[in-house]
């Protein structure tokens, strides 16, 4: 098999003020024809670097300060030789991308190599329409629209978007592409905005974009990232049908295993600028030899682990790297020739199997590790006492609340975020909510916690009702309720420090505050002098830093005397005062007291240094701003701050969503420990199934702003009743490359607005199992493509001026009567096109006849009629009644089961 891109010994560098980051440091890597290579690892690993200097997009301060991105292309090495005289950078067949100029970078980029970039509403541009963004790289490469860079040409690159005058054949190609990735009525979305799509079609987008040229070379960063689990299952779907399609080769840049396991026929694992293993798919995850793959794959949440096993540490800075190995540092099986040198690489695997480790090391014995982590996960059961049931619980918000709206009299529309949702938490529980973006999850944290005013219904906390509660009494109540938000950067004042961070809320609720009641305790460990001769003293008012346990706040505290020397320290962050009495050199007598501190700033000093400590922070971090931290650091920081007012309940919204996988294992580790620690409850709220079934007792599925089904985290697993559920489980990537992926259920569409609500099952419009009326013999799927029809003509979406396009030059307009207006078909025609190219499956004749009565009103853009002639032929009972979740264990809200 031929080698299309190959990298080798690559080395790109940024420069900064503390000197020169090695980004990538010494990277060799082959793509070959046709296959789907892997490239993964942890953030600040280099792997989007690795894309921007494959594709020549690395901008000052950075540069690729040596090596080569050689490229395969006969026919563009002799467009090159015409071009240039004599280029350097021109081997044969092989383009030296590193070396070309950027006018020859631009005729690569699109036509011979393609890039999905990672976020997809920040790489399309929101002035231009989305036809216009796929239809410029058909122009630059496939129509001779490219022209040198200059200002004017800039400006004359911009006026056939705005006069909007680009030729007929490209407008076709366009619509074609965007056909082709998945864009339903591409001839009626050509005209719309990038703000217009949803994130799994403006993903689409960007994949269209990248193949609208069908270039041989697909550089993928993160494509599936942001996006959920059903949605991201289309878009992998996607890509590896235009691979087959196409014959394109794929470089999968990701940090999500269970991605590159089902899509990646060979895997190379970055750290810190280099590949550190590199092999075929199944040797990498069935035979890892490096330590770093290792422990990657043994951070994963699973089914059979009851306690993750992270990595320690960072990923290391990449300033002035130390010689040898990157990983030492972390390394469970770090050697001392480890540090000495540079580290060659070894083959492991079968004879004949190109599966190398840059390792010194043959193999290591993996059964001591993570044996810490064994047998940590709580064991204690949730209660059967509520700590908070909601009922009823809406959130809607309005639209068009303008001046203008208001002067005109504008009837406002409401969005309903979460429309009538009811469920339970019991004391010590984690309840996972969980479904697509979109569905109302993180609204209904806020809205429980009344950070924004629920529209109805009713929050009880502890046996109060939320809504009976002042300003006042509220803002008491939520010392016992807190929040960890999302996006930790986003969350925390880049103004205030770590510990100005922490220290807020103990500001606000007037904190540390000792309870009545509580007695101090101390343990004392002592040596080197008679225990008699030593007195310690403690403060019942300890428990405002330590906590307390029935009744009880505990110190520890250990005194040791060496010769001369006293040295006396505390496990906890409390004021330790000593006195020492001596005759001569001989100590006689110590005397310790411990107390939480003199005065109210010492003492919420201490508080913020000891929940560092339970958060898992260094006390060092303490004066440290949010930029000077890591992803997972400020995560830890944004659960200090929730637990510094020791509440009772917390809602975790997506708290580990933006973090890798190592990172990722360390705070759902914390989470746990902290709920046993300190009696936590939790609301998690997660797009990710797998960690929600690693962390959580309950799961309650919510689609659309309703709970769908609700059941232990075993029994939903094993037994998904919900049509939606099921799809969400089988959506769920296997970190496994011989796991079976046959019975995956690829939803259709997005969730639906909203704004305005589908009727009865509000899944109804994408549900692959929905009811048709019982008189009506016809199969599922062809039934689930009418029902799609129906919505795009219920919401008049549906381009018939392109199926008008396509009878006209159809085989079939030849022998259909033309009217005398320049050769338009008659309306039969136009109507076997619009049905044709929705409907795959065949109709029995007497519903095919109604299919066509109704497009036959809607050529004649009779909407109304045509919904209503599909309507009372097809309407289903999902669309007329509202399913009902009812009660029990296990309850789901579907007719299906009511069948």
């Amino acid at each position: 098999m031929t080698n299309l891109l190959s990298l080798s010994d690559l080395r790109t560098q940024f420069s900064t003020d503390r000197g020169r980051v090695k980004a990538v440091d010494g990277l060799d890597l082959t793509v070959r024809e046709g296959e789907t290579v892997g490239l993964v690892g942890e953030s600040g690993s280099g792997k989007s670097v690795t894309a921007l200097s494959t594709m020549g997009l690395v901008d000052d301060p950075g540069e690729i300060v040596s090596g080569s991105v050689e490229l395969e292309s006969a026919h563009l090495a002799d467009e090159f030789r015409a071009q240039y005289d004599n280029p350097e950078f021109v081997d044969g067949d092989i383009i030296d991308l590193v070396q070309a100029p950027e006018e020859a970078l631009r005729t690569v980029r699109g036509s011979e190599i393609g890039m999905i970039f990672q976020d997809p509403m920040t790489s399309l541009n929101p002035s231009l329409t989305v036809g216009e963004q796929v239809a410029e790289s058909l122009r630059l490469h496939q129509y001779g629209g490219r022209r040198k860079d200059s200002w004017f040409n800039a400006l004359r690159e911009l006026l056939p978007r705005i006069s909007r005058d680009i030729d007929d054949e490209i407008v076709e190609r366009t619509i074609e592409v965007l056909e082709s990735v998945g864009i339903p009525e591409p001839g009626a979305r050509v005209d719309e905005y990038p703000h217009e799509f949803s994130g799994g079609m403006r993903q689409r987008v960007l994949i269209a974009i990248a193949l609208a040229c069908q270039p041989r070379m697909l550089v993928a960063d993160e494509p599936t990232t942001a996006l959920d689990v059903t949605i991201q299952a289309q878009i992998l779907d996607l890509i590896d049908g235009l691979q087959e399609e196409l014959g394109m080769s794929v470089l999968m840049i990701t940090h999500d295993l269970g991605v590159v396991a089902e899509t990646c026929d060979r895997v190379a694992v970055m750290y810190a600028g280099e590949i550190v293993e590199e092999g075929p798919v199944e040797e990498i995850f069935h035979n890892p030899s490096h330590p770093y793959t290792y422990t990657l794959l043994e951070s994963l949440p699973s089914e059979e682990k009851e306690r993750l096993t992270p990595i320690e540490g960072n990923v290391p800075d990449l300033i002035d790297m130390p010689d040898g190995c990157h990983f030492a540092p972390r390394c469970p099986w770090a050697q001392p020739e480890c540090t000495a040198g540079e580290i060659p690489y070894k083959q492991h695997g079968p004879t004949g199997t190109e599966h190398r480790a840059k390792c010194v090391l043959d193999d290591f014995d993996t059964d001591e590790y993570g044996t810490e982590y064994i047998g940590e996960k709580s064991t204690s059961e949730p209660s059967d006492e509520p700590l908070l049931e909601v009922d009823g619980l809406q959130k809607y918000y309005q639209q068009g609340e303008g001046l203008l709206d208001r002067f005109v009299g504008t009837e406002r529309q409401s969005v309903k975020a979460v429309d009538g949702i009811d469920f339970t938490v019991f004391e010590g529980e984690t309840l996972g909510l969980v479904g697509e973006s979109g569905c109302g999850k993180s609204t209904a944290g806020r809205s429980l916690l009344h950070l924004t005013p629920p529209t109805d219904g009713r929050v009880v906390f502890a046996g109060t009702d939320l809504s009976d509660l002042d300003s006042d009494e509220l803002r008491k109540t939520r010392r016992d309720m807190q929040m960890i938000f999302q996006d930790p950067l986003s969350s925390l004042d880049p103004r205030m420090t770590v510990g100005q961070t922490i220290r807020e809320p103990l500001k606000v609720h007037d904190l540390p505050a000792s309870t009545p009641g509580v007695r101090g305790e101390v343990d004392v460990d002592i040596s080197g002098i008679d225990p008699d001769r030593v007195t310690v003293s403690v403060s019942d008012e300890i428990d405002a830093i330590v906590g307390s346990s029935d009744g009880v706040a505990t110190a520890h505290v250990d005194v040791a005397v060496t010769g001369t020397e006293v040295d006396v320290s505390i496990e906890e962050r409390l004021r330790v005062d000593v006195e020492v009495e001596r005759e001569g050199e001989t100590v006689t007598a110590i005397d310790v007291s411990v107390t939480a501190g003199e005065s109210d700033r010492e003492r919420q000093r201490r508080r913020v240094n000891q929940l560092l400590d339970a958060v898992g922070l260094e006390v060092g971090q303490y004066d440290r701003y949010p930029h000077e931290l890591s992803g997972g650091q400020r995560q830890r920081v944004g659960i200090a701050r929730a637990l510094a007012v020791d509440p009772d309940f917390i809602v975790a919204d997506e708290p580990v969503s933006a973090l890798d996988v190592s990172v990722q294992a360390q705070i759902l580790n914390l989470l746990e420990d902290l709920q046993e620690r300190f009696g936590l409850t939790y609301l998690f709220i997660a797009h990710d199934l797998s960690v929600v079934r690693h962390i959580s007792d309950r799961i309650a599925v919510m689609y659309l702003g309703e709970i769908v089904e609700v059941a232990q985290t075993d029994a939903l697993f094993d037994d998904p009743q919900h049509p939606y559920t099921q799809a969400l489980l089988s959506a769920i990537p296997e970190p496994d490359p011989s796991a079976s992926t046959d019975d995956r259920i690829i939803l259709e569409g997005d969730v639906p607005s909203p704004i305005n609500p589908p009727s009865g099952c509000h899944f109804r419009t994408r549900c692959p199992q929905v009811i048709p009326p019982e008189d009506l013999d016809i199969e599922q799927a062809a039934y689930r493509e009418v029902m799609d029809l129906r919505q795009r003509i219920e919401r008049e979406t549906l381009d018939v001026a392109t199926a008008r396009d396509e009878a006209t030059k159809g085989s079939h307009a030849e022998a259909t009567q033309v009217s005398a207006d320049g050769g338009a078909p008659d309306q039969s025609a136009v109507v076997e096109e619009l049905r044709e190219s929705h409907l795959s499956h065949t109709l029995s004749p007497n519903l095919t006849d109604v299919v066509d009565r109704a497009l036959g009103f809607v050529v004649d853009d009779d909407w109304d009629r045509a919904s209503e002639v599909l309507r009372d032929q097809f309407e289903s009972v999902c669309e007329r009644d509202s399913p009902e979740l009812g009660t029990g264990e296990h309850p789901a809200a579907c007719h299906l089961l009511n069948n």
